[in-house]
């Protein structure tokens, strides 16, 4: 029987919830970031324009949302996981309307109605190279999203690359450690730039 996040006076990180034999869902392909340091790396690689608004898929513990959220972006977390609900609530329900939270499948979201034009994808994808890359593709379909930055499997990766009938454009722009996960990510990650030079492919 899989665990509901132990809530305590404050939101907690991912060594605290392995601590407290929180089970993750490797169905989901599910990993949680550790550091707030990582996250505010990836969001300095990011490089969101100002006023843009961010899609963050995936949004696990709200480490990387509440980083996002704090650099002054509004920020859509969205997060399969329904157990996670209450953390993300805590996590972000200080930056009211700012932080947007949506417990559900981002294939089954309408993004055109929920995104503003110009919109960032800022993520950590699931650690199962398939289900990454058709997230990618089908979050990208929608014409409100023009770039992106995501954490993803170096063979999810090398697939969108090698994906010319896809219309984006992926760059390679930085590494990240297995270990700043939990649990450590069972094969090489890759960092990459994403932006959309053409119509999406399904």
């Amino acid at each position: 029987m899989q665990q509901s996040p132990p809530l305590g006076a404050g939101p907690m990180f991912a060594d605290e919830f392995a601590a407290n034999g929180f089970e993750v869902r490797t169905d989901l392909g599910q990993h949680f970031l550790r550091s707030p340091e990582t996250a505010l790396r990836l969001l300095e690689r990011a490089e969101i324009p100002n006023g843009a608004s961010v899609l963050e898929v995936g949004a696990g513990l709200g480490t990387l949302s509440a980083t996002i959220a704090s650099a002054g972006h509004r920020i859509w977390a969205v997060e399969k996981d329904g157990r996670l609900r209450p953390h993300l609530e805590q996590r972000l329900g200080a930056f009211g309307d700012s932080a947007r939270i949506t417990i559900d499948d981002v294939r089954q979201i309408d993004l055109d109605q929920g995104l503003a034009a110009g919109s960032t994808l800022v993520s950590i994808m699931p650690f199962a190279p398939k289900l990454a890359t058709a997230l990618v593709r089908h979050v990208f379909c929608s014409p409100r999203l023009v770039r992106g930055l995501v954490v993803l499997p170096s063979l999810g990766a090398e697939q969108l690359a090698a994906d010319s009938a896809s219309g984006l454009r992926v760059e390679e722009v930085d590494g990240i450690a297995r270990g700043d996960f939990y649990p450590p990510a069972p094969t090489v990650l890759r960092v990459v730039a994403i932006e959309r030079t053409g119509p999406c492919s399904k």
